[in-house]
């Protein structure tokens, strides 16, 4: 059984949701490198109980997720007749998983440009 080391700057419940690639990625950074990212991260990140309370209010979930094209939808179909808010219900979680681990890619992106 092999156990994980978290990069010591970055608490493991923000580690144990990011991919392999990125936790590879974050144990080979320094010290200050992980702090940016973590300080960028928080910055980013959307809270599952947001997105129920958006999701809650008129179901404005997708935007506070980014997807303005998909909310649009949502609203001209009223939610799929109900249907599809329903199931959103039970999508949320994943969906801000997701659009967590999005946010972790893209920050660990930009900070190899900057350092390159």
């Amino acid at each position: 059984m092999v156990i994980e080391q978290t990069p010591s700057l970055i608490p493991q419940t923000i580690y144990d949701n990011l991919p392999m690639v990125e936790k590879t990625q974050l144990a080979k950074m320094t010290f200050e490198a992980q702090g940016m990212f973590l300080e960028e991260y928080r910055r980013k990140q959307k809270q599952t109980g947001l997105t129920y309370l958006f999701w809650f209010l008129l179901g404005f979930h997708y935007i506070y997720l980014g997807k303005i094209g998909w909310q649009i939808l949502y609203w001209l179909t009223f939610a799929g007749l109900g249907i599809w808010a329903i199931i959103d219900l039970f999508r949320i979680p994943g969906m801000v998983r997701n659009y967590n681990k999005d946010v972790s890619m893209d920050v660990l992106r930009d900070l190899k440009i900057m350092n390159n």
